[in-house]
């Protein structure tokens, strides 16, 4: 589980917080396009938490379910919900005029409710799981969730970086050969330098050496580099590094300071391989304005062990 739902104050508690758990299934309800009908209240409820309507289109009409929901907050005690929490749905039902019995409980229903909820024509179980996975899935789910589990989510977000928008418009870095995108589109992508080659005489010493970068290219690892590579063999030496350690960010400053110091020490960029490095970086920045990832974390303390970083 992602969402610790005992960020839900406990309903049993008179702390003024015991409508939290009700109050979030209204707005997750209604996040999902239910039409709330009656909103939770601490008055006797006959056995309702909320009344929604659910509007389901036709071809040339729609009709409407009206859906009673029972709220059951458990997880501080990790009990699943029993057919002794949920009596009488049938009789609930026809009290307050609903056709359907929906139940939105932060832990699991039992066997035993499952075998009374068998008998009920319509009927829809949100458990703890469903619920997680119904909010994680977009924007304005997470902002829910946000709202409602602000340290698991805060977690959920270091563990599941999306980039700053920093740009007005969307920039990214695609393979030459295929156009995916190696930033975003979970594509493995590489940069690859091009360096001239050494020219030597019969005796094995360096008559011509050019350390400058001329180009710098993209590609997916595999494929499609080895065809970007081939009409540049005999001419240069290539090197490439994977694109995601530019989205790591102790790895892009890494990356960016040796950019630095190899102009200032050897001037070895050509102009075009200057500017192509410039949108490497501008481009890949907005995956590391953020904190890194336990993976990344990992990533950055093995290279200290090898001293592979200074």
């Amino acid at each position: 589980m992602i969402l610790d739902f005992k960020e839900i104050p406990q309903a049993n508690r008179g702390s003024g917080l015991q409508d939290t758990f009700e109050l979030f299934t209204r707005d997750f309800l209604q996040y999902l396009g239910y039409r709330i009908v009656a909103d939770p209240d601490r008055g006797a409820d006959g056995k309702k938490d909320l009344i929604v309507d659910e509007v389901i289109p036709g071809i040339t009409s729609e009709y409407t379910i009206r859906w009673l929901v029972s709220c059951k907050h458990f997880a501080h005690s990790g009990n699943s919900v029993k057919d002794t929490d949920e009596p009488n749905i049938t009789e609930r039902l026809n009290q307050h005029g609903c056709q359907g019995f929906m139940g939105v409980y932060s832990t699991l229903q039992s066997t035993s409710l499952s075998g009374i909820l068998s008998g009920v024509r319509n009927k829809a179980i949100y458990d703890h799981e469903k619920i997680e996975g119904l909010l994680l899935r977009d924007n304005e789910g997470q902002h829910l969730a946000s709202r409602y589990f602000p340290k698991s989510f805060a977690s959920f977000r270091i563990e599941n970086p999306v980039p700053a928008e920093l740009f007005s418009d969307e920039k990214s870095i695609h393979c030459e050969v295929c156009g995916a995108d190696l930033l975003a589109g979970g594509k493995r992508g590489i940069y690859i330098t091009l360096t001239p080659f050494s020219e030597y005489d019969e005796n094995g010493d360096v008559i011509f050496e050019d350390k400058q970068i001329k180009e710098i290219h993209f590609a997916c690892k595999g494929d499609c580099d080895h065809k970007l590579c081939a009409p540049f063999k005999g001419r240069y030496r290539d090197q490439w590094e994977d694109i995601d350690e530019l989205k790591n960010p102790t790895m892009w400053i890494k990356l960016l300071m040796a950019f630095i110091n190899g102009i200032y020490e050897n001037h070895d960029l050509s102009e075009d391989a200057f500017k192509t490095m410039k949108q490497m970086f501008i481009r890949s920045y907005p995956y590391v304005a953020r904190s890194m990832t336990t993976k990344e974390k990992e990533r950055i303390r093995t290279l200290l062990q090898f001293g592979l970083m200074e």
